[in-house]
């Protein structure tokens, strides 16, 4: 990655309220950003990456394209990925999501995604700007100005105290997950990632809720993205895909614990995530459905595990991630990659094909950017991709998230469905939901 993409400020610096701001990512301790990028050792620098002004965007929903100029919008058939490549060969940075129902589209075939109730979210949504900057400087530094920054914006909207509101019941959802461990025992899968939804009134705006998401839970893959109808905010801690020339790496999470209330229970719960054969078995089976996707577009051995069984620890959970890499084969471009291994398999189950469909029947909603990725496309072909895992969606005054977990032959309905409800506690902090 060449520096020549970003404009570079240490901090301490103040940041300006009413700044325009089109999207913001958050790289806490080592996320978005290239190391050569970031000043300063990953664990102890944080960024902002400021993208201000989109100079135009694209869109696309089943076989359609739009492109919308200043001036005029372009609709046309293609393949949106390879109309991304065309616009990074010009220098442009594209900055996005990929949905999970592209999963339509990936090179397993066709996926039927049925038609359901609620928001038509588009399969792909990318802004591409020519001017960025990137705020680095540690995380004592950014903590010490974001509360000037918000507390503003906080001033004129305060945090209010509101409801949140699921899809489903508690009882619909525990037979969701009966349902599935019944396809379990018959030997249809493995595993399989299911989620419900929450709807909440947004009476703020939007950046502020991820300034305070930021604030309660920092992250290495945050972000805040401005389209204009609608905006997307991410506190996601889980890496899809790192592209750096022809290096490849994914770290897929599968395992979470909630934080204990004091220190020895917190070393209880974190020592229980570790040793847990169940959450050890889960993870396992991820990582080998991902070397099997990486290993598609990968040179032969090359893929490789670097870790296994990692516990990162943030603000409210434990979670289990592995890591796995691989050389890229020659010819491979950013749509072979995508369509390779998409949807994250973290976040779908095993086998991949079968769980997608299963997710499709047993799930009453789409699940639109949620489980799909979010992430940063640089001209030279690199590109950072997260799981859109604990993310709202705002449009409207509405705001949209999305919690799930994955059930195995022996997982407790109960634990399982209480496991959500842990993994929805930063937003619901943000959000004004709990204290």
């Amino acid at each position: 990655m060449d520096q020549v993409y970003f404009r570079i400020t240490k901090l301490p610096m103040s940041l300006e309220s009413n700044s325009p701001c089109s999207a913001l990512f958050l790289d806490s301790g080592g996320g978005w950003l290239p190391d050569m990028v970031r000043p300063g050792s990953p664990q102890e620098e944080s960024s902002f990456v400021f993208f201000r002004d989109p100079v135009f965007s694209l869109s696309s929903l089943g076989q359609g394209v739009s492109v919308s100029l200043q001036d005029r919008k372009l609709n046309f058939n293609r393949d949106p990925l390879s109309v991304l490549e065309g616009y990074l060969s010009e220098g442009y940075i594209a900055v996005g999501y990929v949905s999970y129902e592209y999963s339509r589209f990936t090179e397993e075939g066709f996926i039927p995604i049925w038609k359901k109730e609620g928001e038509t979210y588009p399969d792909i949504y990318l802004q591409f700007f020519k001017e960025r900057d990137v705020i680095s400087g540690s995380l004592e530094d950014l903590k010490n100005i974001l509360p000037t920054h918000y507390q503003t914006l906080k001033a004129y909207n305060p945090l209010m105290r509101i409801e949140m509101y699921s899809n489903m019941t508690k009882m619909e959802y525990l037979n969701m997950i009966r349902f599935a461990k019944e396809y379990i025992a018959s030997g249809d899968i493995y595993q399989v990632n299911l989620s419900q939804r929450f709807t909440t009134p947004i009476l703020s705006p939007p950046i502020f809720y991820f300034l305070n998401l930021f604030d309660v839970q920092p992250v290495p893959y945050g972000c805040y993205i401005d389209f204009g109808q609608f905006q997307l905010i991410s506190g996601s801690m889980e890496l899809f895909l790192r592209k750096t020339g022809r290096k490849i790496v994914t770290k897929p999470i599968k395992g979470t614990r909630k934080k204990g209330f004091s220190v020895e229970e917190d070393a209880i719960l974190k020592a229980e995530l570790i040793s847990s054969q169940k959450e050890r078995a889960e993870n396992l089976m991820i990582v080998d459905l991902m070397r099997n996707d990486l290993g598609r577009v990968c040179k032969y051995g090359t893929v490789k595990v670097n870790n296994l069984f990692n516990i990162e620890s943030y603000a409210t959970l434990h979670q289990m991630v592995s890591e796995v890499e691989g050389y890229l084969k020659d010819e491979i471009r950013i749509g072979d990659i995508i369509k390779s291994t998409f949807p994250p398999g973290s976040v779908t189950g095993a086998p991949k094909r079968r769980a997608v469909e299963l997710i499709d029947e047993l799930e009453p909603h789409v699940r639109g950017p949620y489980c799909g990725a979010i992430g940063i496309f640089y001209p030279n072909g690199d590109f950072t991709l997260s799981v859109a895992i604990r993310i709202l969606f705002a449009k409207d005054g509405i705001g949209t998230f999305w919690v799930g977990g994955g059930i195995v032959w022996d997982s407790d309905p109960e634990k399982e469905f209480d496991e959500t409800l842990v993994k929805a506690i930063a937003i619901q902090k943000a959000l004004g939901i709990v204290e």
